[in-house]
């Protein structure tokens, strides 16, 4: 190994420490857990696997000298699985829907790790841990409620069951979180990792700007069966399906045509020439505002094609 790897791989392995340091002693800097695998990213692109990995297993060790092993291994965890197979497909120039995919699988592979290690060390499912810590909670806040005299008995009922709802809701919702959650890593470290390297200097395959992308033939035939499918469930009240498997699907579908609504705002902001990207956050964020409409808005563009229909009439003017 060259001293320009050994010496990169400890530069990039005591980042790793810090974020990880940081991200778990300071709770406004949680988020900082998405990034943990961004520096043997940018490691691996400059280095190769080989030094990624070495400098993964010395950020373990590190992390588990502050955090104790079980912490260790879960943020070693990230690093190895996420971080050094991302920075692989860098390594080899793969395309953005790969090393989005490479991302995804990678943190799959950890979540299933974590969620299968709670049976094996707790004897408890984890779902079944979550939503016991859930109702535990929300029966602490009652009992708060009743002995703090702060409603009468007809407001408490009301929250008891506005609470008991709530909890339905997030088991139905539950399996959408788990399934969207390794997406929304991958593409957060794969969209970072891409500014970084373009900034020191390395050219990278990047995704085209969010206007400008379109829905495949194949997908937009495929949710409009899921549509109708749901459509038809709903309209013949089918109760052989369990309502969280439709929920499941149905989330997703709404996701993907709610990023298809974004991309149709700003494209039209493009045909508009209006490019400043203040306006153009604002839009994003008044978007997730009114998310229903967006999906709705969405949903036209698929099927009716809403950006060709005002981009053919600038060119008949």
């Amino acid at each position: 190994m060259k001293t320009r790897g050994i010496t990169e791989g400890a530069m990039f392995c005591a980042l790793g420490v810090i974020l990880t340091l940081v991200s778990y002693y300071l709770p406004f800097f949680v988020l900082l857990v998405f990034f943990i695998p961004v520096p043997m990213v940018v490691l691996g692109k400059r280095q190769g696997l080989k030094v990624s990995v070495l400098s993964s297993i010395a950020a373990t060790i590190l992390i588990g000298l502050f955090l104790g092993p079980l912490n260790a291994i879960s943020f070693g965890a990230l690093m190895l699985f996420v971080g050094c197979s991302l920075g692989f497909a860098y390594n080899r120039d793969l395309s953005s829907f790969k090393k989005v995919v490479i991302g995804v699988l990678g943190f799959s592979i950890l979540l299933i790790a974590v969620v299968a290690s709670y049976e094996l060390v707790m004897g408890i499912g984890f779902t079944s841990l979550l939503f016991q810590t859930l109702e535990q909670s929300t029966s602490e806040v009652m009992t708060f409620y009743e002995t703090a005299n702060l409603m009468d008995a007809e407001q408490l009922a009301i929250a008891k069951t506005t609470m008991e709802k709530n909890i339905e809701m997030m088991k139905l919702v539950l399996p959408s979180a788990f399934l969207l959650l390794p997406v929304i890593f991958g593409m957060v470290n794969v969209v970072v990792s891409d500014m970084i390297l373009k900034r020191i200097g390395y050219p990278v395959k990047t995704f085209k700007p969010l206007s400008q992308w379109e829905m495949p033939v194949t997908l937009k035939y495929f949710l409009m069966v899921l549509l109708l499918g749901d459509f038809m469930v709903s309209m013949f009240q089918l109760s052989s399906i369990p309502q969280i498997y439709i929920v499941t699907v149905m989330n997703f579908v709404n996701i993907i045509f709610f990023v298809m609504g974004l991309s149709l705002m700003l494209n039209y902001m493009e045909y508009k020439q209006l490019s400043n990207k203040g306006l153009k956050v604002l839009v994003v964020f008044l978007g997730f505002l009114i998310s229903s409409i967006v999906t709705i808005v969405g949903v036209a563009d698929t099927y009716i094609g809403i950006r060709r229909i005002f981009r053919r009439e600038s060119q008949i003017k």
